[in-house]
Order: C-alpha cells, then sequence, then structure tokens
C-alpha cells in the first residue's frame, strides 16, 4: 500500500470526526456536567472487564491491552442486537459470519482469520462465552440481548486464554442473576419478514443466598435474498432429489429460524464464595446457505441480492451446553476460581455451492462435536507490590465430520448427451487433548510503574482418521481412512511496562506471543495434491505500545495502539479446482508474515445530550517468505486484511417532557482487500450507515425504536470459491433493512 493510500484514509477519518465534532461544538456549553442518564453519555461510563483473569475485575481503561469493551449501557446505546452488528465499529475488526454454512462465526482481527466452516480448522480469533472457550463455532447465538458484557481483546492472548487465539479474543458473559426481581421482554420486527422475541425473567428463590434466572430467545427470519430461478424442470438426471425435498420455487431465500433457553443459578452462601451454572440449549433451522454465480453477478447479469439456485438446502444445527464456575474468596490473599465446561453441537446441513439454476454441485454434510474443558486458577496478592495469576488448564474434543458431494459435469465437460454424475466422500473424525500451565505477574514500582511478566506451557495431541483417495461412497461411507496424529507443545511469554502519566492517562508497551496448533483438513481428498495433514504450528510474535487517556475531566477518551506482528509458519486454507472433486480444499503452512498497524478509538461528550464515537484502523501485511510449494496459489496481498477502516457515530438525546428521545446515526467504512488466498476475488469498498431514532419512558420501563440497516443497500460478497471454472460466492449481510422494536424492563 502506497504512503499516499494511507494518508487518503487516515484523511477521510479526520475529516469525518472533525466535521461531526465542530457540528456539536457550535452547540456546545463549557463546563457542563456529565450526563448521567441518557444514551449520549452512556460510552464514557466506566466498563469493567475480568479478561486479565485477576482476583476482582479491573476497568478497561486501566488495563494495559489493546480491548474495545462494551457493558449493556453501551450495547443500548449504540443500538446493538448482535455481535455482528459491531463489526464496523472497532478497529481492524471483522466479525461477519465467513464459511460454507450458515450459523458458523470465523472473525478475523488484525488480518487473521480463516475463510472456512471445516470443523478440524482451528480459529484465529477464539470465542469464550462465560469462561467456555467454543471449540467451533457452530451454533455460537451472540445476541446481546442479556449480555453483561462483550470485550474484544486484540493481538495474540496466548498467555491467559491458550491456544488459537492468535489473531485476538472474543469474550461474552452473560448477565447473572443478583437476586432482584426483575423481568424483561424485547419484541422485533422487520420489513424483511424477521421477528425477533427475547424475554428474561430473573429473582430470588431463597434470599440473599440462591437466586435464579431464566432467559428464552426466538428469531424467525423468512429470508432476504430473491431467487430468480422458477423452479426449471432439471436439464439432464442427476441423484439430488432425494437429498433436496425443497427444490426452489422463485421465493426468498436464506430463511433461519433459531429457538435459544438459558437457565442460570447462583448460590452465594457466604460473601466471599458464590457458584453459578448456566446452560444453554438452541437450535437453528433453515434453508442451506445462498449462494450465487459471482462472475455473473459481477458482470451485472443478476441482482446484487439474488441467486439462481436450483435448490434451497437446508441447515439444522442444536446445541447444549453447560457451565459450573466457583469462585471462593479469602484463599491465602486471592481467589480460587474453578470453570468447568462442556458443550455438544450436532449440524446437518446441504447447499446448492454452484448457484447456478443447473444441478452441477451439491454438498450435504454432518457434524458432531463435543468438548470438556476445566480451568483451576488462583489470583491474589503476594505482598504490596506482587499480584499474581497462576492457573492449570484442561480441553478435549472429539469430532466427527462427513460431507457428500454431487457433482454433475454437463457437456462438453462430461460426455453427450447428458453428462456424467459423480459422487464423492469426505470427512473424518478427530480427538484432541489440549493441557496448559500458565502463570502471569505484575510487579508495581511505586505508584506509576507497573511490569508485567507472565508465561504459559500449552501441550496438545490430536488423533485423526481423514477418507482420500476419491472414495464414492457418500451414503455409508465405507471408505479408506488415512490415520494421522501430531504432537504440538509451545510456550507463550508475555513481558510488558505500564506507565501511568496521571490517574486519567496511561502509556504501555509490551511483547507477547500467540500460538495456532497444527492440525488437520477433513475436506482434503488428495493426500497427493495437498497434504492433508498435519500442518505446523503458528506463532505470533507481537510488539505493541499505546497510550489510554481520558480527558477533560472524563469528557473525552482517545485510545491509540501500534502494533507489529511477526507470524511464522502462518496457516491459510487452499481452495484448488480439481476435476475429480470440483474444489480441492487443504490446509497449509503458506510461509512467513509481517502484519503492523495502528488503531484509534475516540469518545466525547459535546454537551450533556450530544456525543460522539469513532475509530480508525489501518494496517499493512505482506509475506516475508512464501512456502515454495504453493507459491502459485498465494497472491502477494494477505486474505481478510482491509488497509483501512473506520466509523464515526454521533447520538442525541432530546427530553420531551419527562420522557426523552435519543438519535443515533453511524457510519462506517471498510477498504477493499482479498477475500481468497490467490487474490483472485475481493471484498468490494463496504460503506455501512445505520440510524436509529428511541422513544424512553420517564421510569425507564418502555423504550421504542425505529431503526435502519445497512441504509446504502450496499452488498457484501463472501465465501468466494471457483465452482467448474466459474466463481461462486455467498451474500453476507442484508441490504436496507427497516425495523421497529419494543423494549418492556420493570
Amino acid at each position: 500500500m502506497s504512503f499516499n493510500t494511507k494518508i487518503k484514509g487516515l484523511g477521510a477519518f479526520i475529516g469525518a470526526s472533525a466535521t461531526a465534532a465542530a457540528t456539536l461544538v457550535a452547540f456546545s456549553l463549557p463546563n457542563i456536567a456529565l450526563a448521567q442518564e441518557g444514551s449520549a453519555g452512556a460510552l464514557l461510563e466506566e466498563i469493567v472487564t475480568t479478561a486479565r483473569k485477576k482476583s476482582s475485575a479491573e476497568a478497561v481503561q486501566d488495563v494495559p491491552v489493546a480491548v474495545t469493551a462494551f457493558g449493556a449501557a453501551q450495547l443500548d446505546a449504540l443500538f446493538v442486537k448482535k455481535i455482528e452488528d459491531l463489526s464496523y465499529t472497532m478497529p481492524n475488526v471483522q466479525l461477519e459470519s465467513v464459511g460454507t454454512f450458515p450459523g458458523v462465526q470465523n472473525f478475523s482481527i488484525r488480518g487473521q482469520g480463516i475463510n472456512s466452516s471445516i470443523p478440524s480448522v482451528d480459529p484465529t480469533v477464539g470465542v469464550f462465552v462465560d469462561g467456555l472457550f467454543m471449540g467451533t463455532t457452530y451454533g455460537v447465538v451472540i445476541d446481546t440481548f442479556d449480555l453483561e458484557t462483550v470485550e474484544v481483546l486484540r493481538g495474540p492472548q496466548g498467555l491467559l486464554f491458550g491456544r488459537n487465539v492468535t489473531g485476538g479474543a472474543v469474550v461474552l458473559r452473560n448477565a447473572r442473576p443478583d437476586g432482584e426481581s426483575a423481568v424483561r421482554v424485547r419484541l422485533g420486527a422487520t420489513d424483511e419478514d424477521q421477528v425477533n422475541l427475547a424475554a428474561s425473567i430473573e429473582g430470588a428463590l431463597v434470599e440473599d443466598v440462591l437466586a435464579a434466572k431464566m432467559v428464552v430467545y426466538y428469531d424467525d427470519d423468512e429470508g432476504y435474498f430473491g431467487n430468480t430461478n422458477p423452479s426449471a424442470p432439471n436439464p439432464a438426471p442427476h441423484p439430488f432429489q432425494p437429498f433436496y425435498a425443497n427444490a426452489a420455487d422463485g421465493s426468498n431465500v436464506g430463511a433461519l429460524r433459531t429457538r435459544m433457553f438459558r437457565p442460570t443459578l447462583v448460590w452465594t452462601p457466604d460473601d466471599s464464595t458464590d457458584v453459578s451454572i448456566i446452560v444453554e440449549h438452541g437450535e437453528t433451522e433453515g434453508d442451506g446457505a445462498s449462494w450465487s454465480n459471482v462472475t455473473a453477478q459481477r458482470a451485472g447479469a443478476v441482482d446484487d441480492f439474488s441467486t439462481t439456485s436450483d435448490e434451497t438446502g437446508f441447515t439444522n444445527i442444536e446445541w447444549t451446553s453447560g457451565v459450573l464456575e466457583a469462585n471462593i474468596g479469602d484463599v491465602g490473599n486471592g481467589t480460587l476460581t474453578n470453570i468447568l465446561g462442556s458443550r455438544r453441537v450436532k449440524a446437518d446441513s446441504a447447499a446448492d455451492i454452484d448457484g447456478t439454476d443447473l444441478p452441477i454441485f451439491a454438498a450435504p454434510g454432518f457434524t458432531d462435536q463435543k468438548q470438556l474443558s476445566n480451568e483451576l486458577r488462583w489470583a491474589g496478592n503476594v505482598s504490596d507490590n506482587w499480584e499474581t495469576t497462576i492457573g492449570l488448564y484442561y480441553f478435549q474434543q472429539d469430532i466427527t465430520y462427513r460431507e457428500a458431494r454431487y457433482i454433475w459435469l454437463p457437456p462438453p465437460i462430461g460426455p453427450a448427451p447428458f453428462g456424467v454424475n459423480l459422487q464423492r466422500a469426505l470427512g473424518g473424525d478427530m480427538k484432541a487433548k489440549n493441557f496448559g500451565a500458565f502463570w502471569n505477574n505484575d510487579f508495581h514500582v511505586g505508584d506509576r510503574v507497573t511490569l508485567t511478566a507472565g508465561l504459559r506451557y500449552t501441550d496438545e495431541r490430536k488423533e485423526a482418521q481423514i477418507i482420500t483417495g476419491g472414495c464414492s461412497d457418500n451414503v455409508n461411507f465405507n471408505c479408506t481412512f488415512l490415520d494421522l496424529d501430531g504432537d504440538w507443545n509451545n510456550v507463550t511469554p508475555k513481558l510488558g511496562v505500564q506507565f501511568r502519566m496521571s490517574d486519567e492517562a496511561q502509556l504501555y508497551a509490551f511483547w507477547t506471543k500467540g500460538y495456532r496448533s497444527g492440525g488437520f483438513n477433513f475436506r482434503n481428498a488428495k493426500p497427493t495434491v495437498i497434504p492433508p495433514g498435519p500442518t505446523l504450528e503458528e506463532e505470533n510474535n507481537t510488539i505493541e505500545i499505546g497510550l489510554k487517556s481520558d480527558l477533560l475531566d472524563g469528557r473525552m477518551r482517545l485510545n491509540i495502539a501500534a502494533f507489529q506482528s511477526k507470524v511464522d509458519d502462518m496457516q491459510r486454507e487452499l481452495n484448488v479446482p480439481d476435476p475429480d472433486v470440483i474444489v480441492l480444499q487443504g490446509t497449509i503452512n503458506a510461509g512467513d508474515v509481517t502484519i503492523q498497524g495502528v488503531e484509534l478509538d475516540f469518545v466525547g461528550l459535546i454537551t450533556d445530550t450530544f456525543s460522539i464515537n469513532a475509530s480508525y484502523g489501518w494496517q499493512d501485511g505482506e509475506y516475508d517468505s512464501v512456502n515454495p510449494a504453493f507459491a502459485a496459489f498465494l497472491g502477494a496481498e494477505l486474505p481478510r486484511l482491509a488497509p483501512t477502516n473506520y466509523s464515526v457515530g454521533l447520538s442525541w438525546d432530546i427530553p420531551a417532557g419527562s420522557n426523552m428521545f435519543n438519535l443515533m446515526v453511524n457510519h462506517s467504512y471498510r477498504e477493499s482487500h482479498p477475500y481468497d488466498d490467490a487474490n483472485l476475488q475481493f471484498f468490494d469498498d463496504q460503506r455501512r450507515t445505520n440510524a436509529s431514532i428511541n422513544w424512553f419512558s420517564a421510569d425507564d420501563t418502555w423504550n421504542v425504536s425505529l431503526y435502519g440497516k445497512n441504509l446504502e443497500d450496499e452488498a457484501n460478497w463472501g465465501n468466494l470459491t471457483s465452482i467448474a471454472g466459474l466463481w461462486v460466492a455467498g451474500p453476507m449481510k442484508k441490504g436496507r433493512v427497516l425495523g421497529l422494536e419494543v423494549n418492556y424492563r420493570r
């Protein structure tokens, strides 16, 4: 990227921010006290984090790491309903769903993210819900209803979170019942036939001892993407129909219905002990992935939000998870914590992968994943100047994956007059066990300087059986399996320094290391072309410096971070055309990479009722060396690394008697960047404008919101794959959506 391009992006951000700030300052009054109520000042309220796993929560502004955090008040103020809504409002962060199947989250932070929904491919961004690491992100319903905090940590988090967090971590915590009686109901609907209902009820079962809560969630989305194929007769015999009872009929596709319930119990036998039990069960069902012929779409032959699929396909995901968390205070000079968690996911899906009105390529498949983990740690004070956290971690996971490919090669690719039908089976089984031990220390030197030193040891073993050799039994999967195994161990240290210039500002710097274990690829059917594994482990050495500051008596917040990451043996997923299986997918160690960037977060309360929030991210990445065996499949630019991104948001509280209105608008931009490793397909420039009008009753019992998302009606295509010489893709975002939402709480 040229220097002029960098400056252009930064200039656009500064210009937009300055214009908005100047407009608001024109209405401002000097030295107005910070607003205590309303949405305008909510983003400046103190948010606490438990991400550093200390004995007590810390204010986010006191933590020497690049983290963007939101509490319930901040999520409400930004009108965030799903985690994906935050994707464009944080620097160098992408939170879209990416992969073959709906309901799978593959996030990217600082240019490190995977493009695959293959369950054997480990993520680069770890997702943690109530302390439970998501071994696969199938069925992770990340609606913000009832979330207590959302924390997005940028950069490797290997010290405290272990492997598979080379890009960062998304840490979510659901709200716990506190013994107070409360009811909350949210009902929403959009102009695109989507209805959402969420509700919670909580209270004390035994006063001051046992509290309970129940959360239920239902979302019915009838689909947004129009299918222009009117269900014409198939042009040739094919074996798809037994798997596809729901042939396309010209109606919208992309329907998904999600149901979830989550009971929680909190036992507090005394002031120093609390035990939480959280159980969650959910189901998602609906259409398969929506695909389109991108070759035609880019040429203007089809609408941006249309597909020509001959089959709708299906998606069924069911999950059950449980977390038992116990905190015992007054153990020495600290707190003993144990988090025991388990999760089971079953997923079945099928989709018309070719995205055309011909039955060329379909791929039904299923996944069965179960995991068990336990973390035991102690955090406290060794002395007045020495804080420490020490812990042990265990994780095990079993995955079964099967995929049936139905391939029709029409003439002239296949023989006349009808072509040829191929059936191929892919998949495998994998067992993984992971053990970790970690120790982090903060040494306070006087009142202003803190030194950090810590390390984590990780040992992981995986055993896999993978289908190879072009097996054609895609019904019973009576195939030849290749037995593979791998063993990896790694030490991930961290050294840092924090200097508090004042109570409102700090400088920090650190070096740390992240680690992503090697692994296997279940969709690799030809070991002679791309080995199915094991891949080498991926390591990320990052240096980061930053500034965190609260200015003007807490009316303004400015955080800046600069980083450089050296990634050795970066793992990437290749899609290689193949005449036998259409697309041969494999995981490789692509080479060594350097990624560097700058990130800014800003919040300012211009008056008691006007606020502005903004973010800016710039990053640049390039290969330092490339694996020569796969150099022909790798482009010069790294995928999922947007060079620049920024957002600017305004919030205005308008008193109306004893009630209040709030107007909110947010505009964001993300620069074009490649989707695939070969740099053959790109995400287009993305501009997003969201706005809402919100009414709050005087007693804060009711609020009603009218909102619009993606007001520019821009499409965002992803999941790009070459199928028989054509590029196909799926839309990752809906177009313009208008909605109404009613909230009641008591």
